[in-house]
């Protein structure tokens, strides 16, 4: 069975922007569900495909597309009617785990992609104390906290 694609940038970055996250060792998966009233060219699922880079050289990325490729089509083959947007984000692990076990991680993905805007929460921006110095590692005292180690210099002394 042959899978629609995802071709257009616009289409990743939707279901970058508006689908739900599944982590695993080898990939993540954005799948994002397609409205009722929004027009699709291919009416059910459709696969996009992404390895940057960061992955490997271009044999290796091709190598990880295509093992990709034909993991999903295994893994849903049952759900090719079912209308919505499924991107995989390889990653270099995706080369050294077991085909099986790709397909099986891909099934568990697909399952149990969490809502997107229940992940880690932002972090907010660091703000110093009014009372401290931005780079200050000091209580109030003057004194280092409590169970840190002073840190002292490596070098011989000299003496004259």
């Amino acid at each position: 069975m042959r899978l629609a694609r995802l071709t257009q940038r616009k289409q990743f970055l939707a279901a970058a922007d508006q689908g739900r996250r599944f982590r695993s060792s080898a990939f993540t998966v954005q799948v994002r569900d397609a409205d009722a009233d929004e027009e699709r060219e291919p009416a059910g699922l459709r696969l996009g495909l992404t390895a940057s880079r960061k992955v490997g050289n271009a044999v290796k990325r091709n190598r990880i597309r295509r093992r990709l490729r034909v993991a999903a089509a295994e893994a849903l083959a049952a759900q090719a009617d079912r209308r919505c947007d499924i991107v995989i984000v390889a990653r270099s692990e995706t080369l050294k785990i077991g085909f099986r076990m790709l397909v099986n991680e891909l099934s568990v993905a697909i399952d149990r992609a969490r809502p997107a805007g229940q992940g880690r929460k932002p972090r907010s921006s660091f703000k110093p104390d009014a009372g401290k110095s931005a780079g200050s590692n000091k209580s109030a005292d003057g004194k280092p906290p409590a169970g840190t180690a002073r840190i002292r210099d490596a070098r011989p002394s000299s003496s004259p």
